[in-house]
C-alpha cells in the first residue's frame, strides 16, 4: 500500500511542480531578473467602515473598533468638531480622509505605523494632538480570511459572508486561528474544534472517511465548508493550507442552501502574502508518526501583482490501534492576482491523497464497558482498506465597482473519490463471558463530484442616517455521485477477545451494484446589514433565501421518486452596544434540508424536508483592551421531518424505510472565552450544556422524551498558554496546558448504550531561537482510558493513550 502512495505522491509533486513554475518561468522572460524581486511593504487592505456623522472623538472610537486599532486619548481633544459619515469598504488612509473631512485635522502615519492627528493653529503652524492617538499596524490588519495575530481573531465571515467584526454579529461564532493549532501540535479538524463549546465528535462511521464529522448543538453537520463553500461529506482534509477554523452556532441555511440546524464547520486556508517567506517542518511522534511540511509563498513579479503559496505535507504513521496506519500526501498551491486597485483573482488548488485500514473500532457490553483491550482490531489486514483521493480547483474573482457597490464571483469543483475495502462489524451477539461480533464484507468504490457557482454584489451605503451593507446572491450547485457496492455477511461470528482471529476470502467475481444519485440546486438570498443609533451600537440583521432543489436516485437500475422542493429560510438578528465592551444580541433563524432520494416511508413516499428553526439570546465581551472576548449564549432549536430508520420494519423485510414525522429539539446554555489575559498569557475556556429530546415518533413512541444518541450534557475546555518576553533571559520560551471534560454521552444510534465522563490533560512546551522552533506536545498526560465516540454497541472508537509529538520547524 505505502509503495503505491509514494508512487502517486512523486507523480504528483512533479506535477504540481511543473504548475508552479510555469508563471515564474513566463514572467522571468517578460522580465527578466525581475521575477522573484521582493515587495517590502503589504498592500493597504480595505476594510469595512460604518460610522455615521457625529461627534469626532465618538467617531474615532468608532473607527479604531472597527478598524481593530487602539485609540487612546481625552475627548477634549475634539471638542466642537464632528466626523464626516463613513459606510463602506475603505484603506485607513481613504478612510481617516474621508472622515476628517471638513474638520481642519490633518494627519501622518509615522515609521512605527501610529496615526498621528493635527489641528492648525492662527499663528499658522499646527499642533499635535499629543492627547489622542490611533495605534495599529497596517501591514498586520485583521481580515475575515488572513492570518491572526495570537488567540483572538475579531473578524469573521462565516456568519454573514461578509468582512464584519464578530462583536458586531447577531450570532455564536468561534474562530480558532493558525497560533492555537500550531501550540496544541493538532493534527486534524477534530483536534481544532474541540476548542468550541457545543461541538463534539459524531460517531457515524458510515463516510469512512478521515475526518470525523462534528455534531454541534445536538445535531449532526455532516457537510464540511471550505473558504465558505461546500467542501466534503466524504473526502479528507489537511491542515497544512489550513489558516483558521471556524464555527457558526446555528442555521446557516440563508447563505449557503441546505444544512443542518446545529452549525457548520468552515476552515479558511492560507493565502498568498507580499513579503517573500518559506518553512519546512518535521514532525516526528509516538507510534512511529512521521510528518514532513513546507510552505512557500512570495511575489512572483517585482511590482507584487502576482503572488503564490505552496503548501505541501507527508504523513507516514502508525496507530495505537493494531494494524492501523496511515499515509497522507497533501499538496496545496494558490495563486493571487492582483489586476488592480480595485480588482483581484485567486486561485485555489488542493489534492489529498490518503491511504489507511478502515478502523472497525472496538465491541462494548450492555453497560457501555469495553469488551477488549484499546488496541485490539477486529477487521481483516490482508484486505486493501480505504484509500481516498481528494481534489479541490476554485477560484475567487472580487471587484470594487465604486464606493458602494462590490461584486464577488466564486466556483468550485470539488471531487471525492473513496474506495473502501473491510469489514464492518453489525452487532453483538451472545451472553455476557461468550459475546461474539457479526461482521459483513463489503468493498465499495464511491465518487462524488460538486460544482458551485456563486455570485454575489455587495452594497455599503447609508440612507437616512443608518447605514447598510447589502449583500445580494444567487448559488448553483451540482452535485453527482457514483456508489458501487456489494457486501455480504460472514458465515461466521467471531468470538470476543483481545486476539480475534479474522480472516475472510472476498468472493472471486464480485458484482458491485450501483447507487447513482444527483442534486441540482439554485438558490437566491438577500440580507442586509444595518447599523442605527450614534455610533451605530445598534445592528440589525436580516436575511432571507429561496432554494429550488431537484433529486434523482437509482439504485440497481431501480430508480426512486424524483424530488422537487422549494422553500424560503430567513432569519432575523438584533445586537446593541450598551458599552464599548458589552454587547448583546437575540436572533431567530430557520434551516432547510432536502431528504436523500431514496428516503422514503413504508408506502414508499418520499418524506418531507428537513426543517429547523433556532430562538438564541446572547451576550459578548470585549475584555482586558480589547484583548480577550467572551460569548455566552442560550439557544433551542426545533427540527422537524427528520430522518429516523424504521428498524422494525428494516429486521422483519430486509426493506430500508424511515418514519415520517419525527421531530426532535436540542437546546441548552453555551460560554466561550478566547485571547489573551496578558500580553504573556493566553487562554481558551468553554462550557456547553446541551439537552436534546425526540418530541414526536408516530413510528416508536418509546422515542418520545429520549435524548438523542452521541450528545453529551455537559462538555467543558480549558488551555493556557505562557510565552516569555523575548526581552527576558529566557525569551522565547512558551508552554501550555489544559483540559478537556466530556460528559456521560450514549451511542449515537443506540441510546440504551451509555459512554462514561472523561477528563483529557494535555501539555507543550516550544522555544523559538531566531529563525528556528522546537517543540514538544503530549497528549492524554495521564493514560486516561476512555469512549471518545461509538456509532453503537459493536462500533465504539477509543480514545487515544498517552502519547507525544515533537517538532523542529524553521524559517528562511
Amino acid at each position: 500500500m505505502q509503495g503505491t502512495g509514494r508512487q502517486w505522491a512523486m507523480q504528483l509533486m512533479a506535477t504540481t511542480a511543473l504548475v508552479m513554475a510555469l508563471p515564474a518561468l513566463i514572467l522571468t522572460v517578460a522580465a527578466p531578473g525581475q521575477a522573484w524581486a521582493q515587495s517590502a511593504e503589504a498592500a493597504p487592505a480595505a476594510i469595512r467602515f460604518d460610522i455615521p456623522a457625529q461627534p469626532l472623538a465618538e467617531a474615532l472610537n468608532a473607527f479604531g473598533r472597527q478598524a481593530g486599532l487602539q485609540v487612546t486619548g481625552e475627548a477634549a481633544a475634539t471638542d466642537g468638531l464632528r466626523s464626516q459619515p463613513l459606510a463602506g469598504r475603505f484603506t485607513i488612509d481613504e478612510a481617516l480622509a474621508r472622515m476628517l473631512a471638513g474638520t481642519g485635522i490633518a494627519w501622518t502615519i509615522t515609521e512605527d505605523a501610529t496615526v498621528l492627528l493635527t489641528r492648525p493653529v492662527a499663528a499658522g503652524g499646527t499642533t499635535a494632538l499629543d492627547p489622542l492617538t490611533v495605534t495599529g499596524s497596517r501591514a498586520r490588519l485583521e481580515t475575515a480570511t488572513g492570518p491572526v495575530e495570537g488567540y483572538l481573531a475579531t473578524r469573521s465571515a462565516s456568519a454573514t459572508k461578509t468582512d464584519t467584526a464578530i462583536m458586531d454579529t447577531p450570532a455564536s461564532v468561534q474562530v480558532v486561528p493558525a497560533e492555537v493549532i500550531r501550540e496544541q501540535g493538532a493534527l486534524s479538524l477534530k483536534d481544532i474544534y474541540q476548542n468550541v463549546s457545543g461541538v463534539q465528535q459524531a460517531g457515524n462511521t458510515l463516510n469512512a472517511q478521515t475526518e470525523v464529522l462534528p455534531i454541534i448543538r445536538g445535531f449532526e453537520s455532516p457537510t464540511l465548508l471550505r473558504n465558505g463553500l461546500r467542501s466534503t461529506s466524504s473526502g479528507a482534509v489537511d491542515l497544512v493550507n489550513v489558516e483558521r477554523v471556524e464555527v457558526l452556532k446555528g442555521p446557516a441555511s440563508i447563505l449557503y442552501g441546505a444544512l443542518e440546524p446545529g452549525g457548520i464547520v468552515n476552515y479558511v486556508t492560507k493565502r498568498p502574502q507580499d513579503v517573500a517567506a518559506a518553512s519546512v517542518e518535521q514532525q516526528v511522534g509516538t507510534d512511529r508518526l512521521l510528518r514532513s511540511s513546507a510552505d512557500l509563498t512570495g511575489p512572483l513579479t517585482a511590482d507584487g501583482d502576482l503572488l503564490y503559496r505552496l503548501n505541501l505535507a507527508y504523513t507516514d504513521a502508525g496507530s495505537f490501534r493494531d494494524e492501523m496506519e496511515v499515509e497522507r500526501l497533501a499538496v496545496a498551491p494558490s495563486l493571487l492576482w492582483r489586476m488592480s486597485d480595485d480588482t483581484e483573482l485567486l486561485i485555489d488548488l488542493s489534492a489529498v491523497h490518503e491511504e489507511q485500514p478502515y478502523d472497525t473500532g472496538m465491541p462494548l457490553d450492555a453497560n457501555g464497558k469495553p469488551l477488549v483491550d484499546r488496541d485490539t482490531y477486529f477487521g481483516d489486514p490482508d484486505l486493501d482498506g480505504r484509500t481516498i483521493d481528494d481534489y479541490t480547483a476554485s477560484y475567487q474573482l472580487t471587484h470594487r465597482i465604486d464606493d458602494v457597490w462590490s461584486l464577488r464571483n466564486q466556483v468550485q469543483f470539488h471531487r471525492a473519490e473513496a474506495k473502501n475495502e473491510s469489514l464492518r462489524p453489525r452487532g453483538v451477539t451472545g451472553d455476557p463471558g461468550a459475546e461474539a461480533l457479526r461482521l459483513r464484507y463489503q468493498n465499495e468504490d464511491r465518487r462524488e463530484d460538486e460544482f458551485q457557482l456563486v455570485l454575489d454584489a455587495t452594497a455599503n451605503f447609508e440612507a437616512g442616517g443608518v447605514g447598510h451593507e447589502l449583500l445580494l446572491g444567487t448559488d448553483l450547485i451540482r452535485i453527482e455521485s457514483d456508489f458501487w457496492r456489494t457486501r455480504q455477511n460472514l458465515p461466521d461470528n467471531v468470538p470476543i477477545s483481545n486476539d480475534p482471529q479474522v480472516n475472510f476470502d472476498p468472493p472471486a467475481g464480485q458484482a458491485l451494484g450501483l447507487t447513482w444519485g444527483k442534486t441540482e440546486w439554485a438558490g437566491f438570498y438577500l440580507q442586509d446589514q444595518i447599523s442605527m443609533l450614534a455610533d451605530g451600537r445598534l445592528k440589525l440583521l436580516l436575511g432571507g433565501r429561496y432554494d429550488i432543489v431537484h433529486q434523482e436516485n437509482e439504485q440497481g437500475g431501480v430508480a426512486s421518486p424524483e424530488i422537487d422542493e422549494r422553500a424560503f429560510t430567513g432569519r432575523a438578528g438584533l445586537l446593541y452596544q450598551f458599552t464599548p465592551m458589552y454587547s448583546g444580541y437575540v436572533s431567530v433563524s430557520q434551516s432547510f434540508q432536502p431528504q436523500d432520494a431514496g428516503v422514503v416511508d413504508r408506502s414508499n413516499q418520499p418524506l418531507s424536508p428537513e426543517d429547523g428553526l433556532q430562538y438564541e439570546v446572547g451576550v459578548k465581551a470585549s475584555l482586558l483592551d480589547d484583548r480577550l472576548m467572551a460569548t455566552a449564549s442560550v439557544f433551542q432549536i426545533e427540527k422537524e421531518n427528520v430522518a429516523v430508520l424504521d428498524q422494525t420494519y428494516f429486521n422483519d423485510t430486509g426493506i430500508i424505510s424511515y418514519f415520517p414525522g419525527v421531530r426532535e429539539r436540542s437546546r441548552g446554555f453555551e460560554v466561550d472565552v478566547t485571547g489573551a489575559i496578558t500580553p504573556e498569557i493566553n487562554l481558551i475556556a468553554n462550557y456547553s450544556f446541551t439537552e436534546t429530546e425526540t418530541l414526536e415518533n408516530g413510528g416508536d413512541p418509546t422515542a418520545v422524551g429520549q435524548p438523542l444518541g452521541g450528545v453529551p450534557r455537559h462538555k467543558a475546555r480549558l488551555w493556557l498558554s505562557y510565552t516569555v518576553d523575548e526581552d527576558d533571559a529566557l525569551g522565547g520560551l512558551g508552554f501550555g496546558a489544559g483540559a478537556r471534560y466530556v460528559g456521560t454521552s450514549s451511542a449515537q444510534f443506540d441510546q440504551s448504550i451509555k459512554l462514561a465522563p472523561y477528563v483529557v490533560v494535555d501539555a507543550g512546551i516550544w522555544y523559538d531561537w531566531k529563525a528556528a522552533r522546537l517543540g514538544l506536545n503530549l497528549y492524554n498526560l495521564f493514560d486516561e482510558d476512555y469512549i471518545v465516540r461509538a456509532s453503537d454497541r459493536s462500533i465504539a472508537h477509543p480514545g487515544e493513550p498517552l502519547s507525544a509529538i515533537a517538532s523542529l520547524s524553521l524559517r528562511f
